[in-house]
């Protein structure tokens, strides 16, 4: 009878260990992906992308909604490249600073763009979406996805599958694989494995977070917030005493700006850009199309609109002017 008890007490011990360990996915978390690609022409270089997953339990129902594109307060470290409709991600294996993390914890912005939610229901391995339909006829192509969660509660195993294909066209599939490896003590941390069709490897950090909300504030698009940043940390600035002296007493109202002075002013600007490009460590030459575009459009705002270079470098640091 007492070793009963033992191995009874023992067991309790050992599901009390596992309950204790538990992750309790309902709730709003950040993920944070480091990969390498392997198709890529860096193929040993490290790259990043994160997301929101937010985890609503409705009866037998799990809603799993993802937001693909999350913005923080302090963009610092996330994106390069002033390109005329976005920027692109550092190549790197970035990691949120402390003052990024505390905005992870508060919760972050999203935008709306790309959202989707999958309602997953309660199978004998955990949960999982329904399958979409197959394709009406040989002329139909269809795209499906399924999303199930497995391993839980004590390793979540996310597993999203993709297809396209029709009756007379060759079925087009991908997988997408978060392999949870160790959890942190409370559950509101975990790591793991990542995959993505066998090209894309690497590891993730999910960690829980605050209440996400709408992008909202200065309404600055996001190529225009990598301009802000941009601008602050190159410590961009326009040569104002040289380019009033430039237009003293030679811009008469109602008449066109001579030629010279038109000349003079913008090889002034340009200057002021290629240096704010040089202290971000990009050869402005590389960069020609957004050198260009932002010289012309500072050169229209103090010639053409009649702006001060003190306006105008205030619209800089607020992000306004872009390429």
């Amino acid at each position: 009878m007492g070793r009963v008890l033992t191995l009874l007490a023992f067991a309790a011990l050992a599901l009390g260990a596992r309950v204790a360990g538990a992750v309790e996915l309902e709730g709003t978390w950040y993920v944070l992906v480091h990969y390498q690609d392997k198709e890529s022409p860096k193929p040993d270089a490290w790259r990043w992308e994160d997301r929101v997953w937010k985890f609503e339990k409705k009866g037998d129902q799990l809603i799993w909604t993802e937001y693909p594109i999350v913005v923080f307060t302090d963009e610092t470290g996330r994106f390069e490249g002033l390109g005329a409709s976005h920027a692109a991600r550092v190549v790197d294996a970035w990691e949120p600073s402390p003052a990024q993390l505390a905005d992870i914890r508060d919760g972050l912005q999203v935008n709306s763009r790309g959202v989707k939610t999958k309602t997953l229901r309660a199978n004998g391995t955990g949960w999982g979406s329904s399958e979409g339909a197959s394709g009406a006829s040989a002329s139909v192509i269809t795209y499906s996805e399924h999303w199930s969660i497995g391993g839980a509660p004590d390793q979540p195993v996310f597993e999203r599958t993709d297809s396209m294909g029709g009756g007379s066209a060759e079925e087009l599939a991908g997988r997408t694989e978060y392999r949870t490896e160790q959890v942190a003590e409370g559950g509101d941390e975990l790591r793991g494995s990542f995959e993505r069709d066998g090209t894309r490897v690497g590891k993730f950090r999910m960690m829980r977070s605050g209440q996400t909300e709408a992008v909202k504030g200065s309404g600055l698009t996001q190529n225009q917030r990598v301009m802000q940043m941009f601008a602050s940390q190159a410590g961009m600035t326009l040569s104002t005493e040289q380019i009033k002296a430039m237009t003293s007493g030679k811009l008469a109202p109602g008449t066109p700006v001579p030629e010279e002075v038109r000349t003079n002013v913008r090889a002034e600007i340009r200057r002021s850009v290629e240096e704010a490009f040089r202290q971000q460590s990009t050869d402005p030459r590389t960069a020609s199309s957004q050198v260009d575009g932002l010289t012309r459009k500072i050169e229209h705002l103090i010639l053409d609109e009649g702006k001060s270079p003190e306006e105008v470098q205030e619209m800089l640091k607020r992000g306004e002017i872009t390429p």
